[in-house]
């Protein structure tokens, strides 16, 4: 593997970059780079875990915890951005789904048939004599790198073998490059939800393993003149991942060893195909030019950057009671009457807060006391200081209903084996029915398994005419229609995501119909539409109707 290269052909121009190079200075004095990767790792789970390894590294370390992912934030579009300093816009490995030979998007550049090229390959190219190694515990990672690149490739069947064999590598071949990958977390994620107490024991387990690794590199002798960097795919809301929000798109990245500054706090943006970047950068390697990723030449002694741009570090945003850790919204529905109740989590700052769906700003109505509700309401309220905006805006649904009020939503929910898409419901019988009163999967969620699709049915009343935009959000696939027209199709087997559609509506009363999967792990679905006069909101249980 070694004695014979590959070489690498790229579509246009031959040589963008001088892979055959061999390179033997390092100018960091960096001779070993550990990478170790917790897949669904997120910032929340370090800030309220007990983790003392990872305290430990980042006061003797550089670090963030406003990294960013790359959308959609899950797993293989994230490993495989860390590892080839490049986006799926350039890789093309748009989610979980992809395989060398099932894709949709073709790479931009190739070394291995129909892959970008990966660190792994860059090291395998330029670095002589070169230990590569990759212990993985996670399967799916295995098919995202160059095999003929790497001489230790293993798949760990658990999250302690994983961490054992990697210990055993390191401490025996003293290797140059070594990527580790732990599964354990966003299993973790998946079954007990993010923000969990089961989440944080996963988190804590993940700082014994850290531990663990570091002891292995400095008993081997090789901590004068190794870099460790530490980061996560993604992280996570509710019980997936997936979406948009910055509780999954925000990930820590963390560098401790040779050459790296000491509680040094990293004020400018990090990207997660950084990453390979900044192993090139230490390992003195040049990286293609298709590659996108910056080394994080900063966190390192000696390199600094003049830049009018800091990073933007958003002080926490107001929880909005009855606040949820889950995908489901804070707010809820309410017989008669409710009380909304917002609460600063900063020790500065003050809130300010809307009721009708607008942005709130600094003129906004400054939030002191609870606020008695007795009708459909969005609040949107955030963090003020200084006069400025200084946090994410947070968002509640409070939905009034007469106590007495019927539901009006009739669901039938189907067992059934191997789904990925939305199934032909036609001609099958389903296992339970029932009525709800909101199209979600919540007032169901005792009855839902893996491999259950529901279908929703009701009666939407439109009070005038105009264009309206549905939504659903989900995780896995839902499709929407009004009238019998497709107006959503937001199917696939993904996390939780928000696709939209619009339709023409005149005055009146219209079938209303939702078609909703989960294939596995986590699961969610809730339902929201706007128009022009109306703000965008979920579909209040008082504007439907029963089909009875």
């Amino acid at each position: 593997m070694k004695f014979t290269k590959l070489i690498v052909v790229t579509i246009g121009v031959l040589s963008l970059w001088s892979c055959n190079t061999k390179e033997k200075t390092k100018p960091l004095g960096i001779q070993h780079v550990v990478v170790i990767g917790f897949d669904g790792l997120s910032p929340n789970g370090l800030k309220n875990a007990k983790t003392p390894n990872f305290d430990s590294i980042i006061k003797e370390g550089a670090y963030t915890l406003h990294a960013r992912a790359v959308l959609p934030t899950s797993s293989s579009s994230n490993w495989a951005s860390m590892i080839m300093g490049s986006g799926p816009e350039q890789h093309g490995i748009t989610s979980n789904q992809w395989e060398r030979n099932n894709l949709i998007l073709p790479t931009v550049i190739e070394d291995e048939h129909f892959l970008f090229p990966t660190i792994f390959g860059l090291i395998d190219n330029q670095v002589e004599n070169a230990e590569i190694g990759a212990i993985y515990h996670w399967e799916g990672f295995g098919r995202l790198f160059e095999k003929k690149a790497v001489d230790y490739d293993v798949n760990g069947k658990t999250e302690d073998e994983t961490a054992n064999l990697a210990i055993e590598y390191i401490k025996t071949k003293k290797p140059t490059f070594t990527f580790i990958h732990f599964d354990h977390v966003d299993h973790a994620g998946h079954e007990f939800g993010h923000g969990t107490e089961e989440y944080y024991k996963s988190v804590e387990k993940a700082d014994n393993f850290l531990g663990e690794i570091i002891n292995a590199i400095k008993e081997t002798g090789i901590e004068d003149n190794t870099l460790v960097i530490i980061s996560a795919d993604h992280g996570g809301i509710g019980k997936g991942h997936g979406g948009e929000t910055l509780e999954e798109i925000e990930i820590p990245f963390i560098l401790w060893g040779k050459s790296v500054k000491n509680d040094f706090k990293i004020k400018y943006p990090v990207y997660q195909y950084d990453n390979a970047a900044t192993v090139a950068f230490a390992l003195n390697i040049k990286m293609p030019y298709a590659c996108i990723g910056k080394p994080v030449k900063f966190a390192f002694e000696g390199y600094e950057v003049s830049d009018n741009y800091p990073l933007l570090e958003m002080m926490e945003k107001p929880i909005i009671f009855p606040n949820s850790n889950s995908n489901k919204r804070n707010g809820g529905l309410f017989n008669e009457e409710t009380i909304v109740k917002i609460e600063n989590p900063n020790n500065l700052g003050e809130i300010h807060y809307t009721l009708d769906g607008s942005m709130p700003t600094i003129d906004s109505e400054k939030y002191t006391e609870t606020i008695k509700v007795n009708k459909n309401i969005i609040v949107k309220a955030a963090i003020f200081n200084e006069g400025k905006i200084r946090s994410s805006v947070a968002e509640a649904f409070y939905r009034i209903k007469p106590a007495n009020y019927l539901a009006p939503v009739s669901y039938e929910l189907y067992y059934l084996e191997n789904l990925t898409n939305i199934p032909n419901l036609e001609n099958k019988i389903p296992d339970v029915k029932g009525n709800c009163f909101e199209i979600t999967s919540d007032e169901i969620n005792e009855e839902i398994k893996e491999n259950t699709a529901v279908k929703f049915k009701t009666k939407i009343e439109v009070k005038e005419n105009d264009t309206y935009t549905f939504f659903t959000r989900s995780d896995d696939g839902s499709k929407l229609w009004v009238n019998s027209e497709e107006v959503v199709n937001n199917d696939g087997d993904h996390g939780v995501i928000e696709k939209g559609g619009k339709i023409e509506l005149k005055k009146g009363i219209y079938p209303l119909e939702v078609i909703w999967f989960n294939a596995a792990g986590g699961s969610w679905l809730d339902v929201y539409y706007k128009s022009n006069s109306i703000s965008k909101q979920i579909i209040s249980t008082t504007i439907l109707k029963r089909n009875d």
